[in-house]
């Protein structure tokens, strides 16, 4: 079980070279400018708000994720002086690349292992993230 794992965590770390570096707060980020609203995008002082800091702070991090391409602002069309935060075209490309690729490459494996495996396959990770889910829930009633 520890080489299986290890093979995955060595694919998983070939997988992200080439994306920037991201912290769980970073993820946080990003999942917030996604859901916000229908064009993925919030204004610098809701971003602020969300992750309660300064305004300076929130200035500070969007400007580390623009020099990184993991975000940018944006000047609104309506009001000059509002700045929007969204997730950079480039990070976005790279994350729909991934996707598609992870897609592919499932299909392939699906194929590989043929429809009894595939079940069980499905039924094994089925068990896992019930199982997962059930520890989530017990540390949430504690």
């Amino acid at each position: 079980m520890g080489r299986l794992l290890d093979l995955f965590r060595k694919e998983l770390k070939n997988e992200m070279r080439d994306l920037p570096p991201l912290r769980q707060k970073d993820f946080q980020v990003l999942e917030y400018i996604w859901t916000a609203n229908p064009e993925h995008s919030v204004r610098m002082s809701d971003l602020t708000q969300f992750m309660e800091v300064s305004p300076a702070a929130t200035s500070q991090l969007i400007n580390s994720y623009e020099m990184q391409e993991i975000a940018q602002r944006v000047r609104s069309t309506e009001d000059r002086r509002a700045n929007f935060v969204q997730i950079h075209p480039t990070l976005l490309k790279k994350i729909e690349d991934k996707m598609e690729d992870l897609n592919t490459r499932t299909a392939a494996l699906l194929d590989y292992l043929g429809p009894e495996d595939s079940e069980a396959l499905e039924r094994i990770l089925t068990r896992t993230l019930e199982w997962d889910s059930a520890r989530a829930n017990e540390a949430a009633a504690e």
